[in-house]
């Protein structure tokens, strides 16, 4: 019984130093605008011809891109040169948020390089969300709101496993904490030469017929959690 009570000790104080890792770490939730200037897209991407293998010579072998929407997903991880290196795939799913980024836990155990993350991307047919999901959005926002689950990524991937885990604390219990992290990814499309379609995105989910309804229900939610298509015309226009 004492060797039971013994490595059940050990096991706590294992488990009450790692809590306390987390704690202590210091994560800003705010994204930060990266140092290299961004390749200058166009306002307007769509009606355009594309070389899908060039994309992908360009993006990384390393890359998953979702079917149907090949071309607007290399689009968004071209935006990214500092994800060339980074695993990513993107997933369409039949439940969950319309889109939403992760990664395997897993892997946050081992070298970062080696870190393996997840753009889940709702496809369900006949949902509440159905306006918003990706196959209904015009192509630029569809590189818009790509270029912003990605922004989360790139955040992820500067996070070491203890600071992750106090990001994912904080994202969950404080509301203030995740508006302000929400509201700065929607920035990170703009550090990187896809302001435009952040902004059609923003405006389309705003003001399309086609989510009127949805809008009005998800308003409060929507303009705390991610900027408006005012905000982010104002951060163009500067």
């Amino acid at each position: 019984m004492k060797w039971f009570l013994g490595i059940l000790s050990v096991i706590l104080l294992l488990f009450l130093a790692l809590v306390a890792a987390v704690v202590l770490q210091n994560v800003d939730p705010v994204q930060q605008e990266p140092t290299f200037a961004p390749y200058p897209f166009a306002d307007t991407l769509a009606a355009r011809p594309y070389d899908l293998d060039s994309l992908k010579a360009l993006i990384g072998d390393n890359k998953g891109l979702p079917p149907g929407f090949e071309v607007a997903a290399a689009i968004a991880y071209s935006a990214y040169p500092q994800l060339k290196d980074v695993n990513i795939d993107m997933i369409l799913t039949q439940e969950g948020a319309p889109m939403e980024s992760n990664l395997n836990i897993w892997s946050l155990f081992g070298r970062r390089e080696n870190r393996e993350y997840r753009v889940l991307l709702n496809n369900a047919e006949n949902t509440f969300f159905d306006p918003i999901l990706l196959r209904s959005l015009p192509f630029d926002a569809q590189v818009g709101i790509l270029a912003h689950e990605l922004g989360h990524v790139a955040y992820y991937h500067q996070l070491n496993l203890f600071e992750f885990g106090k990001w994912g604390l904080s994202y969950l219990r404080n509301d203030e904490f995740r508006a302000a992290h929400e509201r700065s990814t929607d920035l990170m499309p703009v550090y990187h030469g896809l302001g435009s379609q952040i902004y059609q995105y923003a405006y389309f989910v705003r003001n399309d017929p086609s989510c009127k309804a949805l809008y009005e229900v998800e308003k409060g939610f929507m303009d705390k959690y991610y900027m408006t298509d005012k905000e982010l015309w104002n951060v163009l226009a500067k």
